[in-house]
């Protein structure tokens, strides 16, 4: 019969030894034994009793010692093999692939199932696939919550709750094992019973009448798509499958994507771990460094790892009215970010050339974007022109300075002369009056309205004035406009012919 193995139970001073064997297998598990005092206690090691990595188990016999003496005796094994039976009920064709699916579920979880009567039991449903039946008793434990299961009067098995699935009660399996009778071998049926399991939680079972289906009907698109599988070319093909032959691989959310992705999105999982350490010591050398130590200044300035623009973008962009007395550390995180120039080093000094109360600072960042990042800086200070905010289009308007457009002459005449609207209550006395039956009173005279308050900004007629050197309109956006239209009008030609 090939190897054999043994799981113990101890109870009264008898040791129960179920005895198993597997054919033509060489991968044979580990044993340990399960104790079981007069008391009920069980061991929390009993879940881990027997771990298998194949299937095709069968039960043989179960022996007996009593003072050293082996009784064996078909009787238990005939009572384990009807069990079999009843767990996975199944068309005769199919007994061995059922005999695989439920060896699987309750030979890894290191137990074997005795009939008991279903009108005294619960059924447990092992998270491994198989079952177990006899009375329940879920045990608080602080080392290994379990589950209890009684099988008969001699032998009580305990499951890991961490293997165990769910108690089901014998109402339900017996509305399953009713269900299994009138699908018989009808393979639309199966499918209806596959979705009444997954509705009751008994997914093992699901799994089962799933496959069922696809054996009496082949080309049932539901029950092929339950299990994974997709058409292609005409043939079906595990999703899975096919997919891993397109070269893609699963990613940490179930997504398919490219291998390149997987391993891109890793080194950014650590490159984001490292540049987190940096907002750290970046916090660290500051504190230093207001305390006047000279050492944490020059390690500030001998920083080479572009992972660490991230940290000091924020220090300087938060940094920035914090007055001149913060020079000297902000012109070394501007020069660190210019010298890493990464996307987060680029926005930090687009923002330092916007919005920086420094002169120093801010011209420097604009200098530098001038000659590197002329778009990046463009593309975030014309928007700004465009604003209710006085202060938002002198900001503006000053940056773009060192960013001269003829083509954008139109907008900058947009922003000479600007409508700030602000909401503001009026009134607010109140006041005697009558209506027209006589009656008087008193009502409060207040509301709310908008008011525009129209303001010139110098700063954009300057940067027009860079544009037109030749003309001077002040704030008439009329004649500023009229001049640009007659600039991009192509010239007029004299099309009559000479007589």
């Amino acid at each position: 019969m090939g190897f054999t193995t043994a799981v113990s139970f101890r109870r009264m001073g008898i040791a129960t030894h179920l005895q198993t064997a597997k054919n033509g297998l060489n991968d044979f598990g580990s044993v340990k034994p399960y104790k079981h005092d007069l008391n009920g206690q069980v061991s929390p090691s009993a879940a881990e009793a027997v771990r298998l990595s194949r299937s095709n188990w069968i039960v043989t016999t179960l022996t007996y010692n009593w003072k050293g003496r082996s009784i064996s005796s078909d009787e238990p094994k005939n009572r384990a093999m009807d069990t079999f039976r009843r767990l996975q009920p199944t068309p005769r064709s199919s007994f061995r692939r059922k005999m695989r699916l439920i060896a699987r579920g309750v030979f890894a979880t290191g137990v074997a199932c005795l009939p008991v009567r279903a009108a005294e039991a619960d059924t447990l449903l092992l998270s491994t696939g198989g079952q177990l039946t006899g009375k329940v008793r879920e045990v608080e434990s602080k080392k290994t919550p379990y589950v209890l299961v009684q099988v008969d009067q001699d032998l009580s098995v305990a499951i890991a709750k961490a293997n165990s699935r769910m108690i089901v009660g014998d109402e339900k399996l017996q509305e399953y094992r009713r269900r299994v009778v009138e699908a018989g071998q009808d393979g639309q049926a199966h499918y209806e019973l596959a979705t009444w399991c997954r509705q009751n939680n008994l997914l093992q079972q699901r799994q089962y009448h799933l496959l069922r289906t696809i054996d009496l009907l082949p080309d049932h698109p539901n029950a092929r798509a339950a299990l994974g599988y997709t058409r292609k070319d005409g043939k079906w093909i595990l999703t899975e499958v096919w997919r891993r032959n397109q070269g893609l691989v699963k990613d940490r959310k179930g997504q398919w994507v490219l291998p390149e992705v997987v391993a891109w999105r890793e080194n950014a999982d650590v490159n984001d771990k490292v540049a987190k350490r940096w907002i750290k010591t970046i916090k660290q050398l500051l504190s230093k460094i207001q305390r006047g130590d000279a050492e944490a200044m020059a390690e500030m300035a001998a920083i080479d790892d572009p992972l660490a623009s991230q940290a000091i973008a924020k220090e300087l962009v938060d940094s920035q009215k914090r007055g001149s007395n913060w020079r000297p550390v902000r012109m070394v995180w501007l020069n660190k970010l210019k010298e890493f120039r990464t996307g987060a080093a680029v926005e930090a000094i687009v923002k330092t050339g916007l919005l920086d109360t420094d002169d120093v600072v801010r011209e420097d960042a604009l200098a530098w974007l001038q000659s590197n990042e002329t778009s990046s800086a463009i593309a975030t200070y014309m928007p700004w022109l465009k604003s209710n905010n006085p202060k938002q289009v002198k900001a503006a308007a000053r940056a773009l300075a060192y960013f001269p457009n003829p083509e954008a002459a139109f907008v900058y005449i947009d922003a000479l002369i600007t409508i700030e609207k602000q909401t503001q209550q009026v009134g607010g006395g109140s006041r005697a009056g009558f209506d027209n039956a006589g009656g008087g009173g008193f009502s409060q005279g207040s509301k709310q309205v908008v008011v525009n308050t129209p303001h010139r900004h110098p700063e954009v007629l300057q940067l027009l004035r860079s544009i037109a050197p030749d003309v001077d309109f002040g704030y008439d956006k009329s004649a500023w406009k009229n001049y640009f239209a007659e600039l991009r009008s192509p010239p007029r030609s004299d099309l009559r012919r000479d007589s």
